[in-house]
Protein backbone atom coordinates (compact mmCIF):
# COMPACT_ATOMS: atom_id res chain seq x y z
CA UNK A 1 0.00 0.00 0.00
CA UNK A 2 1.31 3.27 -0.81
CA UNK A 3 -0.40 5.64 1.13
CA UNK A 4 -2.66 5.84 4.10
CA UNK A 5 -6.11 6.11 2.29
CA UNK A 6 -5.90 2.27 1.08
CA UNK A 7 -6.05 1.71 4.78
CA UNK A 8 -9.21 2.82 5.26
CA UNK A 9 -11.15 2.19 2.19
CA UNK A 10 -12.51 -0.77 2.86
CA UNK A 11 -14.08 0.53 6.23
CA UNK A 12 -15.02 3.91 4.27
CA UNK A 13 -17.11 1.86 1.78
CA UNK A 14 -19.14 0.10 4.42
CA UNK A 15 -19.45 3.61 5.93
CA UNK A 16 -20.98 4.81 2.84
CA UNK A 17 -23.22 2.09 2.44
CA UNK A 18 -24.47 2.59 6.05
CA UNK A 19 -25.58 6.00 4.78
CA UNK A 20 -27.33 5.08 2.32
CA UNK A 21 -29.46 3.15 4.17
CA UNK A 22 -29.60 6.29 7.07
CA UNK A 23 -30.68 8.92 4.61
CA UNK A 24 -33.30 6.58 3.00
CA UNK A 25 -35.24 6.43 6.62
CA UNK A 26 -34.01 2.88 7.32
CA UNK A 27 -32.11 3.07 10.51
CA UNK A 28 -33.93 4.07 13.09
CA UNK A 29 -32.07 3.82 16.40
CA UNK A 30 -28.55 3.98 17.92
CA UNK A 31 -28.94 0.28 18.75
CA UNK A 32 -29.73 -0.62 15.19
CA UNK A 33 -27.02 1.28 13.52
CA UNK A 34 -24.29 -0.36 16.28
CA UNK A 35 -25.94 -3.72 14.97
CA UNK A 36 -25.58 -3.02 11.59
CA UNK A 37 -21.82 -1.90 11.58
CA UNK A 38 -21.01 -4.93 14.02
CA UNK A 39 -22.46 -7.13 10.94
CA UNK A 40 -20.69 -5.08 7.79
CA UNK A 41 -17.61 -5.27 9.60
CA UNK A 42 -17.45 -9.20 10.66
CA UNK A 43 -18.25 -9.81 6.65
CA UNK A 44 -15.84 -7.50 5.64
CA UNK A 45 -13.03 -9.00 8.25
CA UNK A 46 -12.66 -5.07 9.87
CA UNK A 47 -11.79 -4.32 13.56
CA UNK A 48 -13.05 -0.92 14.81
CA UNK A 49 -10.72 1.60 15.83
CA UNK A 50 -9.62 0.36 19.43
CA UNK A 51 -10.31 2.26 22.43
CA UNK A 52 -8.20 1.30 25.91
CA UNK A 53 -11.18 -0.90 26.27
CA UNK A 54 -13.54 -3.13 24.72
CA UNK A 55 -16.91 -2.22 26.26
CA UNK A 56 -19.29 -0.93 23.64
CA UNK A 57 -17.02 -1.01 21.28
CA UNK A 58 -19.02 -1.19 18.36
CA UNK A 59 -21.32 1.68 19.85
CA UNK A 60 -17.95 4.06 20.06
CA UNK A 61 -17.24 2.93 16.31
CA UNK A 62 -20.43 4.88 15.70
CA UNK A 63 -18.07 8.11 15.81
CA UNK A 64 -16.25 6.99 12.51
CA UNK A 65 -20.10 6.65 10.63
CA UNK A 66 -20.95 10.71 11.90
CA UNK A 67 -17.01 11.89 11.14
CA UNK A 68 -17.17 10.15 7.62
CA UNK A 69 -20.91 11.88 7.31
CA UNK A 70 -19.95 15.42 8.15
CA UNK A 71 -16.66 15.41 7.45
CA UNK A 72 -16.37 13.08 4.68
CA UNK A 73 -19.48 13.19 2.40
CA UNK A 74 -19.94 16.87 3.81
CA UNK A 75 -23.33 16.64 4.65
CA UNK A 76 -24.13 19.77 6.86
CA UNK A 77 -25.25 20.66 10.04
CA UNK A 78 -28.82 20.37 9.79
CA UNK A 79 -28.70 17.02 8.47
CA UNK A 80 -26.91 15.76 11.12
CA UNK A 81 -28.69 17.40 13.87
CA UNK A 82 -31.52 16.00 12.32
CA UNK A 83 -30.13 12.24 13.05
CA UNK A 84 -29.72 13.55 16.80
CA UNK A 85 -31.38 10.21 17.71
CA UNK A 86 -28.41 7.90 16.20
CA UNK A 87 -25.37 11.07 16.78
CA UNK A 88 -26.06 12.16 19.92
CA UNK A 89 -23.02 11.77 21.69
CA UNK A 90 -21.15 12.63 18.55
CA UNK A 91 -23.18 15.89 18.05
CA UNK A 92 -22.15 16.93 21.96
CA UNK A 93 -18.65 15.75 21.18
CA UNK A 94 -18.54 17.48 17.68
CA UNK A 95 -19.76 20.78 20.18
CA UNK A 96 -16.72 20.99 21.81
CA UNK A 97 -14.22 20.38 19.33
CA UNK A 98 -15.32 23.26 17.51
CA UNK A 99 -15.67 25.41 20.78
CA UNK A 100 -11.98 24.43 21.29
CA UNK A 101 -10.35 25.15 18.00
CA UNK A 102 -12.71 27.96 17.18
CA UNK A 103 -10.95 29.58 20.68
CA UNK A 104 -7.83 28.96 18.74
CA UNK A 105 -7.23 26.09 21.59
CA UNK A 106 -6.75 28.70 24.38
CA UNK A 107 -7.78 28.46 27.83
CA UNK A 108 -9.82 30.87 30.10
CA UNK A 109 -12.55 30.70 32.58
CA UNK A 110 -15.33 30.93 30.43
CA UNK A 111 -13.71 27.94 28.19
CA UNK A 112 -13.30 26.20 30.97
CA UNK A 113 -16.41 26.29 32.41
CA UNK A 114 -18.15 24.95 28.83
CA UNK A 115 -16.05 22.38 28.77
CA UNK A 116 -17.20 21.26 31.93
CA UNK A 117 -20.05 21.61 31.18
CA UNK A 118 -20.01 19.61 28.29
CA UNK A 119 -17.97 17.22 29.83
CA UNK A 120 -20.86 16.43 32.68
CA UNK A 121 -23.35 15.91 29.88
CA UNK A 122 -24.72 12.45 30.66
CA UNK A 123 -25.57 11.76 26.99
CA UNK A 124 -22.10 11.16 26.63
CA UNK A 125 -21.16 8.27 29.17
CA UNK A 126 -21.96 7.12 32.42
CA UNK A 127 -18.82 8.95 34.24
CA UNK A 128 -16.81 11.90 33.61
CA UNK A 129 -13.52 9.05 32.49
CA UNK A 130 -16.02 8.14 29.72
CA UNK A 131 -16.82 11.08 28.48
CA UNK A 132 -13.16 12.48 28.46
CA UNK A 133 -12.49 9.38 26.27
CA UNK A 134 -15.20 9.55 23.97
CA UNK A 135 -14.76 12.94 23.12
CA UNK A 136 -10.71 12.22 22.69
CA UNK A 137 -11.89 8.74 20.77
CA UNK A 138 -13.49 11.65 18.64
CA UNK A 139 -10.79 13.71 17.85
CA UNK A 140 -8.41 11.03 17.62
CA UNK A 141 -11.04 9.19 14.68
CA UNK A 142 -11.00 12.40 13.19
CA UNK A 143 -7.55 12.65 13.03
CA UNK A 144 -6.21 9.25 12.02
CA UNK A 145 -8.93 9.06 8.79
CA UNK A 146 -7.70 12.56 8.15
CA UNK A 147 -10.59 15.46 8.46
CA UNK A 148 -8.41 16.93 11.48
CA UNK A 149 -4.93 17.57 11.60
CA UNK A 150 -2.45 15.45 14.37
CA UNK A 151 -2.03 19.68 15.50
CA UNK A 152 -6.03 19.33 16.41
CA UNK A 153 -5.30 16.30 18.34
CA UNK A 154 -2.54 17.18 20.21
CA UNK A 155 -4.04 20.53 21.00
CA UNK A 156 -7.73 19.14 22.20
CA UNK A 157 -5.28 16.89 24.50
CA UNK A 158 -3.42 19.71 25.98
CA UNK A 159 -7.01 21.72 26.70
CA UNK A 160 -8.67 18.89 28.25
CA UNK A 161 -5.41 18.35 30.30
CA UNK A 162 -5.16 21.68 31.28
CA UNK A 163 -8.42 22.10 32.26
CA UNK A 164 -8.48 18.79 34.21
CA UNK A 165 -5.53 19.95 36.15
CA UNK A 166 -6.83 23.13 37.15
CA UNK A 167 -9.31 21.30 38.99
CA UNK A 168 -7.29 18.95 40.53
CA UNK A 169 -8.54 15.98 38.98
CA UNK A 170 -6.98 13.16 38.76
CA UNK A 171 -8.03 12.05 35.23
CA UNK A 172 -5.50 15.18 34.40
CA UNK A 173 -2.61 12.03 34.77
CA UNK A 174 -4.61 9.37 32.47
CA UNK A 175 -5.83 11.35 29.33
CA UNK A 176 -1.69 10.96 28.37
CA UNK A 177 -3.27 7.12 27.96
CA UNK A 178 -5.42 8.72 24.26
CA UNK A 179 -2.21 9.86 23.27
CA UNK A 180 -0.15 6.95 23.46
CA UNK A 181 -2.81 5.06 21.64
CA UNK A 182 -2.85 7.62 18.89
CA UNK A 183 0.92 7.33 18.87
CA UNK A 184 0.52 3.18 18.58
CA UNK A 185 -1.58 3.86 16.11
CA UNK A 186 0.68 6.13 13.69
CA UNK A 187 3.36 3.93 14.37
CA UNK A 188 1.21 0.79 13.08
CA UNK A 189 -0.10 2.84 9.67
CA UNK A 190 3.88 3.24 8.97
CA UNK A 191 4.59 -0.11 9.53
CA UNK A 192 1.41 -1.12 7.26
CA UNK A 193 2.51 0.95 4.96
CA UNK A 194 6.44 -0.44 4.62
CA UNK A 195 7.80 2.90 6.25
CA UNK A 196 9.44 0.90 9.33
CA UNK A 197 11.23 -2.20 7.79
CA UNK A 198 13.59 -3.09 10.83
CA UNK A 199 13.74 -3.57 14.60
CA UNK A 200 16.11 -0.46 14.65
CA UNK A 201 13.94 1.94 12.90
CA UNK A 202 10.88 0.89 15.16
CA UNK A 203 12.87 1.97 18.21
CA UNK A 204 14.08 4.59 16.99
CA UNK A 205 10.35 6.11 15.75
CA UNK A 206 8.34 5.27 18.51
CA UNK A 207 10.43 7.90 20.90
CA UNK A 208 10.73 10.27 17.77
CA UNK A 209 6.90 10.79 17.34
CA UNK A 210 7.01 11.70 20.85
CA UNK A 211 8.85 14.61 19.45
CA UNK A 212 7.79 15.22 16.40
CA UNK A 213 3.86 16.25 18.12
CA UNK A 214 5.59 17.54 21.37
CA UNK A 215 4.06 15.30 23.47
CA UNK A 216 6.56 14.06 26.26
CA UNK A 217 6.56 10.23 27.43
CA UNK A 218 3.78 9.04 25.30
CA UNK A 219 5.92 5.98 24.10
CA UNK A 220 3.16 3.28 23.71
CA UNK A 221 4.50 0.02 24.70
CA UNK A 222 5.61 -1.89 22.06
CA UNK A 223 3.06 -4.85 22.45
CA UNK A 224 0.04 -2.56 21.68
CA UNK A 225 1.97 -1.67 18.39
CA UNK A 226 2.22 -4.97 17.30
CA UNK A 227 -1.11 -5.63 18.34
CA UNK A 228 -2.91 -2.50 16.35
CA UNK A 229 -0.74 -3.25 13.35
CA UNK A 230 -1.88 -7.05 13.48
CA UNK A 231 -5.77 -6.30 14.19
CA UNK A 232 -6.78 -3.36 12.63
CA UNK A 233 -3.99 -3.55 10.01
CA UNK A 234 -3.84 -6.56 9.33
CA UNK A 235 -0.31 -6.87 9.01
CA UNK A 236 1.10 -9.81 8.60
CA UNK A 237 2.50 -11.35 11.65
CA UNK A 238 5.98 -12.62 10.12
CA UNK A 239 6.22 -9.11 9.44
CA UNK A 240 5.61 -8.35 13.19
CA UNK A 241 7.55 -11.29 14.68
CA UNK A 242 10.68 -9.46 12.92
CA UNK A 243 9.89 -5.78 14.36
CA UNK A 244 8.76 -7.15 17.62
CA UNK A 245 11.08 -10.01 18.56
CA UNK A 246 10.69 -9.66 22.16
CA UNK A 247 7.19 -9.85 22.29
CA UNK A 248 4.51 -12.64 22.97
CA UNK A 249 2.03 -13.31 20.58
CA UNK A 250 -0.93 -13.46 23.27
CA UNK A 251 -3.01 -10.30 22.33
CA UNK A 252 -3.47 -7.59 25.09
CA UNK A 253 -6.38 -6.67 22.56
CA UNK A 254 -9.00 -9.39 21.44
CA UNK A 255 -10.88 -9.20 18.57
CA UNK A 256 -13.47 -7.19 19.04
CA UNK A 257 -17.32 -8.31 20.30
CA UNK A 258 -20.45 -6.42 19.67
CA UNK A 259 -21.74 -6.17 23.64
Amino acid sequence: MSNSKELYRDRIEIIIDIWDKILKGEISTRTQLEELLYIAYRQRGIEPFRGLSKIRIYDKEIATVYLIGKYGLGLDDDVMKGLKYLFNVELVCDQIFTMIRGNGYGVNDEIKRRILELLDNSSIGVSREDRIFRFLRFVFTGTILNFFTEEDFTKCFKVIQQVLSEINDPLSQKVINYVKFYVAFKLAEQIALGEIKSFTERKIMKYAYCVKINVPKCAPPDKLIREVALRVYKVPKKVLDKLFPNESSKSPVPNATHK
